[in-house]
């Protein structure tokens, strides 16, 4: 029974990469870097507001900066808090709070607006139409990605502060225990935050009606080769130091290669996804909004 799941297992992983590869999965992530690193400030202060109003902006922004800290470096994560503050609007009038806001919007949603027209092609499905109208629900729908975003870093830092508290008091008794316990919720948190954001992306993205049991499922690969990938990054930007040569340019430089390896990745779990729902027979349809692409513009 075991050599028959792996075996089948095995079929459907060729199957992706088989897939996953003709849809250029390198020039895509490449596209999206390009629209991520434009968007990221904009993005930043959206989530940083959202959860900032329950536990304090700057609360929420110094775990935010010990996050990315891990993945491109303290310096790095500093730039990226000064661009949060930059991005900030101010309250000179009315209508240059309205029109920083709209910006602010716009900007934000421009790397999840190019994604989800890349999910659309990973599941051969395109827009019936191109209207001005079609857009604004496209970057509604983005900017609902991002509420998602902020309301998930809402409840990972509510579950951080209960395990605090925890934490301490177990300390008090047990302190080795405590820290291994620390370092196991964490991560727990971290793989169910991961797995749930490319859910939610696989699921809310593409024009397509699917169950959330499959993304879920095709989720959890996505979020293991996720904090793989993590730390394979994270040692070779240690290691290899790519941005040393760009001096200046060198957080746009990291910034640029975490989000393109992450775009690999999660394309490939979305063409795992696929692969899955096709292999079990999942019924999988495009919404009203779309159709199936042809044939012929299929690869």
């Amino acid at each position: 029974m075991l050599k028959k799941r792996l075996k089948q297992f095995w079929i459907l992983l060729k199957k992706t990469y088989k897939s996953w590869d003709s849809n250029d999965p390198f020039g895509r992530s490449a596209i999206i870097a390009y629209y991520t690193l434009f968007s990221l400030p904009s993005l930043l202060l959206i989530v940083v507001t959202i959860a900032g109003y329950f536990f304090g902006q700057d609360a929420v922004q110094g775990r935010i900066t010990k996050q990315f800290s891990s993945f491109i470096g303290a310096g790095s994560a500093e730039a990226i808090e000064q661009m949060i503050s930059n991005a900030a609007l101010n309250d000179s009038s009315t209508f240059s709070v309205i029109f920083g806001a709209a910006t602010l919007i716009f900007g934000a949603t421009g790397a999840f607006f190019q994604l989800k027209r890349a999910m659309n092609n990973i599941w051969k499905v395109r827009a019936k139409h191109d209207t001005f109208w079609d857009t604004v629900k496209d970057r509604a729908i983005s900017f609902g990605m991002i509420l998602v975003i902020g309301m998930m870093l809402l409840v990972s830092l509510m579950i951080s502060a209960i395990i605090g508290v925890v934490s301490e008091y177990i300390e008090s008794f047990y302190p080795f225990v405590a820290a291994i316990a620390v370092d196991l919720l964490n991560f727990v948190l971290s793989f169910a935050f991961i797995t749930f954001l490319f859910a939610a992306m696989f699921k809310l993205l593409p024009d397509i009606h699917i169950r959330w049991k499959v993304t879920i499922i095709g989720a959890v690969f996505t979020a293991l080769l996720f904090l793989i990938g993590e730390y394979a990054i994270g040692f070779y930007f240690g290691e290899a130091n790519p941005a040393s040569i760009y001096e200046g340019a060198s957080t746009v430089v990291l910034i640029l290669l975490w989000v393109y390896y992450t775009g690999v990745i999660l394309f490939f779990g979305a063409e795992l996804t696929r692969q899955y729902a096709i292999h079990f027979d999942e019924m999988v349809v495009p919404n009203k909004y779309a159709d199936h692409l042809p044939k012929a513009e299929q690869y």
